[in-house]
């Protein structure tokens, strides 16, 4: 078995980091015992690293991959093993096929003491992979990530520690649990009879959360007055429950490719289509024109991202991911605006990979903007510990592509983006608000009787010129190329950038905060941040964890000439040094 468990860490193909874990399982529905007993070590450790209680409830819940079912059986394995190590007793909640948004509501909804969702997301359909979730019984703790959310990294770390000393040392205790645990054992723990009803519960949760942040409420005969909207969850965990959950809210949808487990194109709709050389999210948009829709969403496998297009029959008609941050971010503060403001003061979360045309929305408001290192967790702990300290937080951005955290969700949530764009067209008194805002902020007129259509408000957005690239560079530390970065920039960049900018500053990011100095975890994210009287622009770099030598550069400006010259001039700086 550690024979085993040390091959599958050795894979080349595994990715372990603080947002999960994912490897190539193949096309099913049964997976390698090297595959099996990874995950038997992860749930066994994850339960003795987090799960306190002699009797915890711990819930379950998958996307349609083939792997799903066999991944899901072989994680239940492990936390029966971890539990009885420990000696608990678990009670396991099997929620089935079920989208992640909906799966982390459950978490609270059913006072769960954690969890996990395996997905691999927007990843091909042969991977797949798990993430686990933080529990109630963690709740108390003010540095730890709101229950329902993934691990904070330094737990996650600790699980991912645990995995590799059991493939070190051997531990004999590991193999003796997982082999007490019986396959009656597992049939008992998997198919309790109030599954089903658990999972009703958290669906009605769901809709309630959700009515509640959003001021609207929900109602399975609510009159479809909204819309329509065109989805396509691509055979994937939003299958019929996004279409459900939106209709409570009044918006009339048109559901295709929904056949639950066949996806009819690639999963990830965020790219270029191989065939046709043309943008994945084009046939969606072509499809929203087809069918008369007002929009379109292409949901990813877990229905944690929601990617937006216009109906039309070019790439014109695709939202690009900043965009819909920025648009996401102007209604979110426009409604809160309109609704009396907040108690308190507003903060808006970003990642340090997050385009500086979602902060000038944001400032325009007068939000106080916080910055974190890039992944999702990062922004869903920072918006938790900024409300316990007084702040209201309506809305966090994710990462460079442009997911948003909506209120209290504690991840991205496709739905809600599709949600956010039914409401813009019926609450026109949002989207003047977000517009006479932006006319005081540039210091322009509106007329404020106009009514902006869908397509109008999404072009009063601001976005900035920006790309994002893969670099590689020579085998070296994460703090070593970045200190040659910065002296490269120093010695031969900025005396050629200082007649376009007064000033820069070095900014380092480590998970909810951007510090100082670097304290030591160089991986963390690294930005040159570059001011002039009225405008900025940034060039940021991160390096994989799991890949040596891989990097991802982005490079934003407010301004089209700026961008032009700093560009490439970034791709010099990068690949002199590396």
């Amino acid at each position: 078995m550690i024979d085993l468990l040390s091959n599958a860490l050795g894979d080349e193909s595994l990715v372990q980091s603080f947002s999960g874990v994912r490897t190539i399982f193949g096309h099913g529905p049964d997976i390698s015992e090297q595959h099996q007993t990874l995950a038997w070590a992860y749930g066994y450790c994850y339960v003795r690293t987090l799960v306190t209680g002699r009797e915890p409830v711990l819930l379950l819940g998958r996307d349609p991959r083939p792997t799903g079912a066999a991944l899901s059986k072989a994680l239940a394995r492990g936390f029966l093993a971890g539990a009885a190590s420990r000696g608990y007793v678990p009670r396991i909640v099997d929620l089935g096929i079920i989208t992640t948004p909906l799966a982390e509501t459950a978490i609270r909804s059913l006072e769960a003491d954690g969890g996990v969702i395996v997905t691999a997301s927007h990843n091909p359909l042969a991977h797949n992979g798990f993430k686990f979730l933080t529990g109630c019984s963690q709740a108390d703790d003010p540095n730890a990530a709101p229950a329902g959310a993934l691990l904070s990294a330094s737990v996650m770390a600790n699980v991912i520690a645990g995995v590799a000393a059991l493939a070190g040392s051997g531990d004999g205790d590991f193999s003796r649990h997982i082999q007490s645990v019986t396959e009656n054992d597992l049939e008992e723990a998997l198919t309790r009879p109030d599954n089903e009803s658990s999972r009703i519960h958290a669906e009605r949760a769901y809709l309630d959360v959700i009515g509640r942040d959003w001021d609207i409420a929900p109602h399975c005969l609510k009159p479809l007055t909204l819309g329509p909207a065109l989805l396509d969850p691509n055979g994937g965990a939003g299958c019929g429950i996004d279409a459900r959950v939106l209709e409570h809210f009044g918006v009339r949808v048109i559901e295709i490719n929904a056949e639950l487990g066949y996806p009819e194109h690639a999963i990830d709709t965020d790219g270029i289509d191989p065939a046709s050389g043309r943008h994945m999210l084009l046939r969606v948009a072509r499809a929203a024109a087809r069918e008369r829709a007002h929009f379109g969403v292409a949901f990813d496998y877990d229905a944690d991202r929601g990617n937006l297009v216009l109906p039309g029959h070019d790439e014109s008609a695709i939202i690009t991911p900043q965009r819909v941050a920025a648009f996401n971010v102007a209604l979110a503060l426009a409604r809160r605006t309109l609704n009396g403001g907040a108690h308190g003061k507003t903060a808006v979360v970003m990642s340090d990979a997050t385009s500086l045309a979602c902060e000038r929305v944001a400032a325009a408001f007068g939000a106080e903007i916080f910055h974190v290192e890039t992944g999702e967790i990062n922004v869903v702990t920072k918006m938790h510990k900024l409300r316990m300290e007084g702040y209201d937080v309506p809305v966090g951005v994710e990462g460079a592509n442009g997911g948003t955290v909506f209120e209290t969700s504690t991840c991205r949530d496709g739905l809600q983006a599709a949600l956010s764009a039914a409401l813009a067209e019926s609450q026109p008194q949002v989207a003047r608000e977000w517009v006479r805002i932006s006319s005081i902020a540039s210091g322009g007129h509106i007329d404020p009787t106009q009514v902006l259509s869908l397509e109008e408000l999404v072009a009063s957005v601001p976005t900035n010129p920006n790309m994002m690239m893969r670099m590689t560079a020579s085998a070296m530390s994460h703090g070593e190329l970045k200190r040659r970065v910065e002296n490269y920039f120093e010695e031969t960049l900025w005396p050629r950038l200082q007649n376009r900018f007064q000033n820069y500053e070095f900014q380092n990011f480590e998970g909810t905060e951007r510090v100082e100095n670097r304290t030591g975890d160089e991986s963390g994210a690294w930005r040159v941040l570059l001011h002039s009287q009225n405008r900025r622009a940034y060039v940021f770099l991160r390096g994989s964890r799991t890949e040596a030598g891989v990097w991802r550069m982005i490079v934003d400006a407010d301004a089209a000439d700026d961008f032009a010259i700093l560009e490439p001039a970034a791709r010099e700086m990068f690949e002199s040094i590396g």
